[in-house]
């Protein structure tokens, strides 16, 4: 056959031949373009999961300036309740007038001048924004006072605990017994 009898049947059928032609082009598109689609599929997941982000992250930040005022004040609550070292005899003030609401008798009171190392730096639990002042106080009464002391160190404003309790009987008696405490405080300081 002779071309133009191809050109001849062709002009016969124009929109098959426009439709074959059409096809060939797209299939070209398809052989050349088809590693692009594979890489816009993974581009497209992971904008979607850009967008999921953002739209969480929207969703938190509302009310964000109230959540950074509540938190302001109780960052501020927390530094008014905090010791400071230099302070010695306020703070050896504040145990003393415990005293009288617990009914003991303070024989002694001793801040020890290094923190607890448990919490300085290279301790367990390092603390980064506080300190810690270690107390020792040797005290004298009944049973139930002593735990009546224990009870308004746990209700302080202050943030301590007890960290070590030591007793020993003073007397054989039943009932009215005095006895002597040995309790180690550990209270949140103010960082040097």
């Amino acid at each position: 056959m002779n071309t133009t009898a191809i050109i001849e049947k062709l002009k016969q059928y124009p929109v098959a031949c426009g439709s074959g032609l059409i096809l060939v082009v797209l299939l070209l598109l398809v052989v050349l373009r088809g590693g692009l689609a594979a890489e816009l599929t993974m581009k497209e997941a992971e904008l979607n999961s850009r967008i999921r982000t953002i739209e969480e992250n929207i969703k938190n930040a509302s009310n964000l300036g109230e959540d950074v005022a509540a938190l302001n004040a109780l960052i501020e609550d927390i530094d008014s309740r905090l010791f400071n070292r230099q302070e010695r005899a306020i703070n050896i003030n504040f145990f003393y007038g415990l005293e009288d609401k617990a009914g003991v008798v303070i024989s002694g009171i001793s801040q020890l001048p290094q923190p607890d190392p448990i919490y300085a730096d290279g301790g367990v639990r390092k603390l980064d924004l506080h300190s810690t002042l270690v107390y020792t106080i040797n005290l004298r009464g009944s049973y139930t006072s002593v735990l009546r002391l224990l009870h308004e160190l746990e209700r302080a404003d202050p943030l301590m605990r007890v960290a070590d309790f030591q007793i020993s009987s003073e007397s054989s008696e039943v009932g009215g017994a005095n006895i002597e405490a040995r309790l180690r405080v550990l209270v949140l300081a103010r960082k040097e």
